[in-house]
């Protein structure tokens, strides 16, 4: 049985390490599983790897005794392909194929590179390109994400596979039953950069909608300092999976790749509004609104989607089912992999 290893900075609860986690459960049976992250959290707990190794130095820009000792690992599990993700893991990921022969797949999850790059942007976006060269293949997550690998960093076409952002099904909302008259808004993010809770808190204020924020971080003790009563703090919740109890789910952020979260409540019957960013327009047709990084707008938005929310709940079934289902598009991911593994 070919051998995959995923390699993720953080082990933490979070979008990059659901989709590993997902990953490995569709491969179950297939290949064996391994995880390189940055402690034993969240996701070495949840995935169903064969085997894992854990390093606080893979969260360094560049640690050569991680390096070293990454490529350790796997040689000794003579592992076969390696998938890396977020931005320090996509460099070790690639890197490793200076000590040993293996073949390397790296997913963005939305180019930290041109998003978070800053001054530092073009330095950047040419290591990126220059990485490359020793990379079979870069994976990218959402239409958004492909164009700007080929026009902004200038990765080759025939480097590039576009498989949109998927996930497992989740329970979803019962149709049936009435809804209670208080609409119930949920948001699953870290509260941390670039994600924008506090434009979603200010946006509720004075509203009769009850807002519901999951997730923990820096940014959280600031908001909860100025919340309306309307808005609730749960905190990390492991393994979130209860859209099916609310009626809208929302995500502000200043940039996105293809969010799960997002993804994940469309298959439970929630409408979206979603900021106009990354690759969030691809998740919107008929099924909730994209709004700007402003208060008014998102409270205007929410009225929309409270006015309409019976057409839109209908819509976004329709389009994970149709779109964003990974236990119907499985082999997707499955035959990209087996095209590097001779499988």
């Amino acid at each position: 049985m070919k051998k995959i290893l995923f390699i993720v900075t953080k082990s933490e609860n979070g979008g990059a390490q659901r989709w590993v986690k997902e990953q490995i459960d569709i491969l179950d049976g297939i290949f064996e599983s391994y995880i390189v992250t940055d402690e034993e959290g969240w996701l070495i707990q949840h995935a169903n790897a064969k085997g894992f190794m854990t390093d606080q130095n893979i969260k360094s820009i560049f640690s050569l005794s991680f390096l070293k000792k990454f490529a350790t690992y796997v040689e000794e599990n003579d592992i076969d392909l390696i998938i890396s993700g977020t931005a320090n893991a996509g460099v070790y990921g690639r890197l490793v194929k200076l000590f040993y022969d293996t073949k390397v797949i790296y997913v963005s999850h939305g180019w930290s590179s041109i998003y978070n790059g800053g001054r530092m942007k073009l330095v950047y976006t040419t290591v990126e390109k220059l990485l490359t060269n020793i990379t079979e293949s870069v994976l990218c997550v959402s239409d958004s994400d492909y164009d700007r690998a080929r026009y902004e960093i200038g990765i080759k076409e025939s480097k590039l596979k576009f498989i949109k952002n998927k996930s497992l099904p989740v329970k979803k909302r019962d149709d049936t039953k009435p809804r209670e008259k208080r609409v119930k808004i949920i948001n699953v993010a870290r509260f941390r950069e670039p994600k924008r809770q506090d434009l979603l808190v200010e946006a509720v204020n004075g509203v009769n909608v009850d807002l519901y924020l999951v997730g923990d971080g820096p940014l959280r003790a600031p908001q909860e300092k100025i919340a309306s009563s309307n808005v609730h703090f749960l905190g990390e919740v492991d393994g979130f999976e209860d859209f099916y109890k609310y009626d809208i789910f929302s995500l502000i952020s200043d940039s996105e790749g293809l969010p799960l979260a997002a993804i994940e409540a469309m298959g439970a019957g929630l409408p979206l509004v979603l900021s106009n960013v990354g690759g969030c327009p691809e998740l919107i047709d008929g099924n909730g609104v994209l709004v700007e990084n402003d208060a008014r707008a998102i409270r205007d938005a929410i009225k929309d989607v409270i006015d309409n929310i019976d057409i839109y709940s209908k819509r976004s079934v329709e389009i994970f089912d149709e779109e964003f289902n990974l236990s119907k598009h499985r082999n997707l991911y499955i035959d990209y992999y087996r095209s590097f593994l001779n499988d």
